[in-house]
């Protein structure tokens, strides 16, 4: 999500001082020797299915939201530089939800990622899609569904500082194969609070990664628009 956390986690620091599938399976394995007399045909092992592969670059660029696709008012914006350090969570069974906050996901090639401001700036979104070999897919998506089952928050290191986050399930359209949203949020004392959403979805060997930070309360009801918008045309370009 490139620093899309750790950058709006470090701007609420300074103030007050977080997008389908299992991949269509490898190979089945194969059966005995079919050729054996007096066998009946339907006894033999079934066919292989095809081994799962990745996503093209041209299908990760078509998945991606651009600006044509948005509400009126959205504008495209540079991405940030990418950072290498990989958050960690002072719980096991919140790692899951950590990994979503690093730039780039161990084992994927990550694709297009496209950022936006929307709101007259107050909003920020960004999208991009990334690609795994076999079953890569599902095996970063289907922990963050069973994370956030037992994971209400944790505590990470970013910028340098320790930093507390709750972590909630979100409810979010449906998209893919399997997807789950996510908020993560911090408080900042008072009234203020920083929260970022979260919605994570595969799609053969795709992965989808929707981040919305919305600037105000009121602006959080327009996830589940973005949310469809990005998932719709994910799906497509993976489905080819």
């Amino acid at each position: 999500m490139r620093t899309r956390i750790r950058r709006g986690v470090a701007v609420a620091l300074t103030v007050s001082a977080l997008t389908f599938t299992a991949a269509c399976g490898g190979s089945s394995d194969k059966g005995g020797d079919s050729a054996a007399k007096g066998k009946d045909k339907d006894a033999a092992a079934p066919a292989d299915k095809p081994a799962a592969t990745p996503l093209t670059a041209e299908q990760m660029k078509a998945g991606a939201l651009t600006v044509a696709d948005l509400p009126k008012g959205w504008t495209a914006m540079k991405n940030p530089a990418s950072t290498d350090d990989v958050p960690k969570a002072d719980k096991p069974e919140c790692q899951p939800i950590a990994n979503l906050m690093h730039d780039k996901i161990a084992g994927a090639t990550m694709g297009a990622n496209n950022e936006f401001n929307g709101g007259n700036g107050a909003n920020q979104l960004a999208h991009q899609i990334m690609t795994f070999p076999g079953t890569g897919a599902a095996d970063f998506v289907t922990p963050i569904g069973t994370a956030l089952e037992k994971c209400t928050g944790f505590t990470t290191t970013m910028e340098g500082a320790p930093v507390k986050l709750k972590v909630e399930k979100l409810t979010a359209p449906k998209t893919g194969e399997e997807s789950h949203g996510v908020r993560v949020s911090m408080d900042l004392g008072g009234a203020m609070e920083f929260a970022l959403n979260v919605v994570v979805a595969r799609q053969g060997t795709g992965v989808s990664r929707l981040v919305y930070l919305p600037g105000t309360p009121a602006a959080a009801k327009d996830l589940d628009d973005l949310a469809k918008r990005a998932g719709e045309k994910f799906v497509k370009a993976a489905q080819g």
